[in-house]
């Protein structure tokens, strides 16, 4: 196995905080400007950088063969059976997929698509998520225009809601940027620190290095308690959501 050399961890972790930092401290300066003019949450939209830099994993990125070779279908070793579309999305077939590798800490890049019938009608409710270590979910539903809630789009599921509800409407590409930090173990295996996420949606901030009550529903199967690391998980059991440019930067 080759040793991932150290320098290369703190060169990735330097390159999210350069672009994060920056953005953060505008944030928080919108932030205490409207607190005085409204009680809403204002809504401060950033261009974060939607092509993957050079030290990142590409886990998808439109071709058929990484489907076959970056993921599993969930709770097997048989390759993810997603559809890949002409336009370089992946569509699901019923299962959840579970990415062969696994990761810490890290900042994960994914494009999702909640998908609309011929009449411009959700199809279900948009209802997916992203699963960071298998086991902390970052949900996916059509919530454009709803209030935040923590079964909304943007929650970490069924725990807490988004700072503020940053949704498209269901047909157009969405983003999730999320900074992941894995629980903390003791030596025997209890956690010390729990997991936390900051996470853009569509270029918003609506998690602050947020700390997860523990796992997520997404949890089940063969992921048990908590650990240092994990795949990547999208779901594909509830409703037809799209996805694609999916990257990952270890940290």
């Amino acid at each position: 196995m080759r040793k991932e050399c150290p320098m290369s961890k703190i060169k990735a972790a330097h390159l999210v905080f350069a672009v994060l930092c920056p953005l953060l401290a505008a944030t928080y300066a919108q932030m205490a400007i409207a607190r005085g003019q409204a009680a809403q949450r204002p809504v401060v939209a950033f261009a974060l950088p939607a092509a993957p830099p050079a030290n990142a994993v590409v886990l998808f990125s439109g071709k058929s063969d990484e489907l076959k070779q970056n993921w599993y279908r969930r709770g097997t070793t048989e390759p993810a059976a997603w559809a890949v579309e002409r336009d370089g999305a992946m569509t699901p077939n019923r299962a959840d997929i579970t990415s062969r590798a696994e990761f810490g800490d890290c900042y994960l890049h994914v494009e999702f698509r909640p998908t609309v019938d011929d009449q411009g009608r959700t199809r279900g409710h948009g209802n997916a998520g992203v699963g960071l270590q298998g086991r902390y979910e970052i949900q996916i539903m059509d919530s454009f225009g709803a209030e935040p809630s923590a079964g909304g789009c943007g929650a970490f599921y069924s725990q807490k809601p988004p700072r503020v509800n940053a949704s498209k409407k269901a047909g157009e590409w969405q983003s999730y940027d999320i900074v992941f930090r894995a629980p903390r173990l003791a030596n025997d295996g209890k956690v010390v620190e729990k997991a936390r996420a900051t996470v853009f949606h569509n270029g918003v901030l609506i998690h602050v290095n947020e700390e997860f009550n523990g796992p997520t529903g997404i949890q089940y199967g063969e992921f048990k308690g908590e650990s240092a690391v994990g795949p990547i998980v999208l779901q594909g059991d509830h409703d037809p959501v799209q996805f694609r440019n999916i990257w990952i930067v270890p940290l």
